[in-house]
C-alpha cells in the first residue's frame, strides 16, 4: 500500500517543490540513457517520461526539415497509458511535449522556431548538463540551442536549460516539474512576439477527440470557451483504453505574464475530430523582450494521473506548487 507524507520534489535552488510525495521501502527512481532516448521510471520500474535527444526523422516522404530532437514522448500514466503524440499528419512539427517559440524577432528580422517546416529556425539538443536519480526523484537537465536560419546561415540566438524531474504522489499520480531557463547568447536582444501559440506545447494522444475528452481550467472554463483565458491551471483528460486519465498543467506565479494565457484547440479542430492540444502561451497577448545576456525562467508542474482529478484537487495541487 502506498503512503503519503509531506515531502518535497525540488529542481534545485529552492524552487518548484511539491508536497505529498510517496514513500515506500526506499527503492530508487531510475534515469536510463539509451542510444536515442533517456527514460525516467518510478520505483517500481514503470517508464513514465521518455526524452528524445537525437533527431527523430519525419515519416517517409516528408521533408527532412520536420525532424527534431529535444522533446518528451511518450508521456505515460503510471498504468502505462500514453498521453502524447508526435509527427501527426495534420501537424508534422508537433512533438509530444516540447518548447519552441513561434514569432521571434532578432536583429530586426522575424523567425519561426515552432513551424520548423518553414525552415526559418529550430531547437536542437546540445548535451546533458545533468542526469540524476535517487529515492526521492529522477530527472535530467538538457541543454538546447534555439537556432535561426537566414540565407543559408545558422545563428544560435538563445541557449536553454530544460530541467525535468519526476516524483510519484500516490498510486495513481505523479508530478513532473519543468524548469526552462532561456539566455540570449549574442549581443542582441531576442523579442518573443505576441502570437496565439508559443512556448510549452502538448499534443495529446490521437485517442482523444471531442467525443471522449475534455478540458477544465482554474477559472471554470471548458473547451468551448477556454482558449485565450488567463489561467493558473488546466486539466486535460479523457478516455484511455478501457479507463480514463489525463494531465493537470500548473503554471508558477513567478512566470512571465502570469496568470498565463492558454491556447486550446476548438471543439471542431482537425476536420471535426476535435483532437486535443494545450499550450501555456505567455506571449499570446503581449510581447516578451529577452535582453542580451540575461536569464529568464519559466516553471511548470504537470500532474499525470490515472482515473480522474477534481477542480478542488487541482487547486490544492496548484497551491502546493505555488507556495
Amino acid at each position: 500500500m502506498w503512503k503519503t507524507i509531506v515531502g518535497f520534489l525540488c529542481l534545485g535552488g529552492g524552487v518548484s517543490c511539491a508536497v505529498g510525495q510517496t514513500v515506500d521501502s526506499g527503492k530508487p527512481y531510475s534515469a536510463v540513457k539509451g542510444a536515442d532516448e533517456l527514460v525516467l521510471s518510478n520505483r517500481e520500474g514503470n517508464p513514465l517520461v521518455t526524452y528524445r535527444y537525437t533527431v527523430k526523422p519525419p515519416p517517409p516522404g516528408v521533408d527532412a526539415a520536420y525532424g527534431r530532437a529535444g522533446y518528451i514522448h511518450p508521456l505515460q500514466t503510471i498504468s502505462g497509458k500514453v498521453l502524447t503524440h508526435i509527427q501527426p499528419a495534420d501537424h508534422y512539427h508537433h512533438y509530444g511535449l516540447w518548447n519552441p517559440w513561434t514569432h521571434v524577432e532578432y536583429k530586426g528580422k522575424m523567425y519561426d522556431l515552432w513551424n520548423i517546416g518553414d525552415k526559418k529556425g529550430t531547437v536542437r539538443f546540445v548535451e546533458f548538463a545533468e542526469i540524476f536519480q535517487d529515492t526521492k526523484h529522477a530527472g535530467f537537465e538538457a541543454v538546447h540551442d534555439h537556432v535561426v536560419f537566414d540565407d543559408g546561415r545558422e545563428t544560435v540566438i538563445m541557449r536553454e536549460n530544460w530541467r525535468i524531474a519526476i516524483s510519484q504522489l500516490d498510486a495513481n499520480r505523479y508530478a513532473m516539474d519543468i524548469r526552462s531557463t532561456l539566455v540570449p547568447v549574442t549581443d542582441a536582444d531576442v523579442v518573443l512576439k505576441e502570437y496565439r501559440y508559443a512556448g510549452l506545447g502538448f499534443r495529446a494522444t490521437p485517442e482523444w477527440t471531442n467525443k471522449n475528452s475534455g478540458v477544465l481550467t482554474s477559472t471554470g472554463k471548458t473547451r468551448k470557451d477556454a482558449d485565450g483565458s488567463l489561467e493558473r491551471w488546466t486539466i486535460m483528460s479523457g478516455q484511455l483504453g478501457d479507463s480514463r486519465g489525463g494531465v493537470l498543467f500548473l503554471s508558477h506565479p513567478d512566470n512571465y505574464n502570469f496568470p498565463e494565457p492558454v491556447r486550446i484547440w476548438p471543439v471542431d479542430a482537425n476536420g471535426g475530430r476535435g483532437d486535443q492540444f494545450f499550450n501555456f502561451s505567455p506571449t499570446k497577448n503581449m510581447d516578451w523582450v529577452l535582453e542580451a545576456g540575461k536569464a529568464y525562467t519559466l516553471q511548470y508542474r504537470l500532474v499525470v494521473f490515472d482515473g480522474s482529478l477534481s477542480a478542488d484537487e487541482a487547486e490544492q495541487l496548484w497551491q502546493s506548487f505555488a507556495h
